[in-house]
C-alpha cells in the first residue's frame, strides 16, 4: 500500500515539476469546443487558409410543443399581431380564449349579453390596419342571433350589428377599412365599416360562400357554390373577373394573399390542390399537389413559407418563394384551424375534439460553440504560427475523444492526414476525462493543419495548447525588415537556435 502511495506521489510530483517548466517556457491557449445537440458532430479547428467551418451544420432547431388545455371545443383560432397574442373561439360556451406564445391561458370572455342568449361564433378576423380606429380589435360573427360584433384590446366587446341572415364567412378589408361578411338565404355580401359603423349591402350573387381579400388593393375574392368559380371584385364592388375551376364538387375553399409576391394562394380541398394566382392578370400561375383536403393556408415569415394544412393527412404542406414544394411535415393533432405568429413563427395548431390548442415552436439554435476567443487566436496563428510544446486535453463527460486527425493541406492542394490516438494518453487526474498528449510536442498550427475529430453529445471539449509563437518577420533578411518598417526584431531568439 505504501509502494503504490509513494508511486502515486512521484508521478504527480513529476506532473507538477513537468507543467511548471512549461508555463514558464511556453503560452498557453484554451479552447473549449461545446455539443448543444443530442447527436455527435464533426469538429474541425483551425484550418483558417480554407476557411473550414467548426461543424457542418453549425446552426440548427430546437422544437418545443407546449398545449393549452381550453376545457371546451373550440373552432377558430388567429393571431393577433398587435399584441402578440393568439384569440380561440369557443362555439360550445360562446366565449374567446386568449392564449400567448407559451400555451398560457391568460383570460376567457364571455361573447354572450346575458346567460339566456345564445352566441355561437363561427367566424373571426383581426383588424390589421394601424390608421383604423379599431388597429388589433378583433371582428367575430355569431349565428344564434345573426350578428356581428368586435372585442377590443381590453377584451371588451366594442359594439354588435344584427345581420339580415346567417354569417357564412368573415374577412377584414384594410383599404376600406371595413369588414365583409358573406350571408346565408340572400347569397349577399355585407360591408360593415369600422370608422363609422355603417352597413352596407355590398353584393347580391347566387351562391356566396367563402371570402378572400388582397390587402394591397381591396379587391374581393369570393368563392361561389353554384359554379365553383372564384369571383373577384374591387372595393366598388366592380367584377374584375374570375378564376375557373373545373370540377362539380362543392369544395371547401381557403384564401391567402401573400403581401411579399403580391399573389393570392388559393386552396381546393376536394381538388387537394393549391392554386396560386396571378392578381394582376387573375390567370393561374401554378397548380401544386399538396396533401390530401387542404384547409388552412398561413405564411411563416421566421422561415419565408407558406404552410397549407391538411385536415385529412394531418400535414403541412410547405412551399417556398419560387412556388416550389418545399416538403410535407407532419403535424400535431388538427381540426380546421391554425394560425402563426409573426413575431416569432410560433404556430398555434387548434384541436376541438381534444379540446386543446398546441403550440408549437422551432427555435433557432446553435449546435456547436466555440470560445469567444477562438476565432482572434485563429487569425493570429495563420500569420504567426503556434510551435505545440504540449497538449492537454479535459473531456465533461466519461466518452473518449478517441482520435484526433492532422490534417495538412499543401499549396497544390495536396492532403497529408496523421491521427493521433488520444485514449494511449488517457491520464486519472482527479478521476477526470484528461488526455495528456505528449506525441504533439512539435507540431505546428498554421493557416494550412487542421484539427478534426468528433465530439458526443452533450460533451465539452477543452484544448489546453502549451506552445511557441513564431513570429514571421523575425525570418526575414534584415534588409527585408527594414524595408518593410519592421524594425524591432534582432532575428530568431537565441533560445530557439
Amino acid at each position: 500500500m505504501n509502494k503504490q502511495l509513494d508511486n502515486w506521489y512521484d508521478q504527480h510530483e513529476r506532473l507538477r515539476l513537468f507543467y511548471k517548466e512549461l508555463l514558464e517556457e511556453n503560452e498557453v491557449a484554451q479552447i473549449t469546443v461545446t455539443n448543444c445537440s443530442d447527436d455527435s458532430r464533426e469538429i474541425t479547428l483551425w484550418g483558417t487558409n480554407k476557411c473550414a467551418p467548426i461543424a457542418n451544420p453549425l446552426n440548427g432547431f430546437e422544437e418545443i410543443l407546449k398545449e393549452a388545455d381550453l376545457v371546451l371545443a373550440t373552432s377558430e383560432v388567429v393571431y393577433n399581431p398587435v399584441n402578440d397574442l393568439f384569440y380561440v373561439l369557443s362555439s360550445r360556451d360562446d366565449s374567446l380564449i386568449i392564449v400567448n406564445d407559451q400555451a398560457v391561458v391568460l383570460q376567457t370572455i364571455s361573447l354572450r349579453i346575458n346567460e339566456l342568449t345564445l352566441v355561437n361564433p363561427n367566424n373571426i378576423v383581426v383588424n390589421t390596419n394601424p390608421n383604423s380606429i379599431e388597429y388589433g380589435y378583433v371582428g367575430i360573427t355569431g349565428i344564434r342571433e345573426k350578428e356581428f360584433f368586435t372585442v377590443d384590446l381590453n377584451f371588451n366587446i366594442s359594439r354588435r350589428i344584427t345581420l339580415a341572415n346567417d354569417p357564412i364567412d368573415l374577412v377584414y378589408n384594410p383599404i376600406d377599412d371595413a369588414y365583409f361578411i358573406t350571408e346565408s338565404v340572400r347569397d349577399s355580401v355585407t360591408k360593415i365599416t369600422a370608422f363609422d359603423n355603417t352597413v352596407i349591402d355590398y353584393l347580391t350573387i347566387a351562391g356566396v360562400k367563402t371570402l378572400g381579400v388582397n390587402t394591397d388593393n381591396g379587391d374581393l375574392y369570393i368563392h361561389n357554390i353554384s359554379n365553383n368559380n372564384v369571383d373577384v371584385y374591387n372595393s366598388n364592388g366592380v367584377r374584375k373577373g374570375w378564376i375557373e375551376r373545373a370540377t362539380a364538387n362543392e369544395n371547401k375553399v381557403s384564401f391567402y394573399y401573400h403581401t411579399i409576391n403580391q399573389k393570392m394562394y388559393i386552396a381546393y380541398d376536394s381538388l387537394n390542390s393549391l392554386v396560386v394566382v396571378n392578381t394582376t392578370t387573375l390567370a393561374t400561375e401554378k397548380i401544386l399537389n399538396t396533401a390530401l383536403e387542404p384547409i388552412d393556408i398561413e405564411f411563416n415569415p421566421l422561415n419565408n413559407l407558406i404552410y397549407v394544412a391538411s385536415q385529412d393527412e394531418q400535414k403541412f404542406t410547405r412551399i417556398d418563394a419560387d412556388l416550389e414544394v418545399v416538403d410535407h411535415i407532419p403535424l400535431v393533432s388538427f381540426d380546421r384551424s391554425f394560425a402563426i405568429s409573426s413575431k416569432n413563427g410560433t404556430i398555434a395548431l387548434n384541436n376541438a375534439t381534444l379540446r386543446k390548442l398546441f403550440v408549437y415552436t422551432r427555435n433557432s439554435k446553435l449546435l456547436v460553440k466555440v470560445s469567444d476567443d477562438y476565432q482572434q487566436i485563429r487569425e493570429d496563428f495563420k500569420y504567426n504560427p503556434m510551435l505545440i510544446s504540449h497538449v492537454k486535453v479535459v473531456a465533461s463527460t466519461s466518452a473518449r475523444i478517441n482520435t484526433l486527425q492532422i490534417i495538412e493541406s499543401s499549396i497544390s492542394g495536396k492532403q497529408t492526414c496523421e491521427s493521433i490516438s488520444l485514449r494511449s494518453y488517457q491520464s486519472p487526474q482527479g478521476f477526470g476525462n484528461v488526455s495528456e498528449v505528449f506525441e504533439m510536442e512539435g507540431y505546428i498550427i498554421d493557416g494550412r493543419v487542421c484539427w478534426r475529430f468528433t465530439i458526443h453529445p452533450n460533451q465539452q471539449v477543452t484544448f489546453l495548447i502549451y506552445y511557441q509563437q513564431l513570429e514571421m518577420y523575425n525570418f526575414l533578411p534584415e534588409k527585408a525588415r527594414i524595408s518593410t518598417g519592421v524594425q524591432m526584431s534582432n532575428g530568431i531568439p537565441e533560445a530557439w537556435k
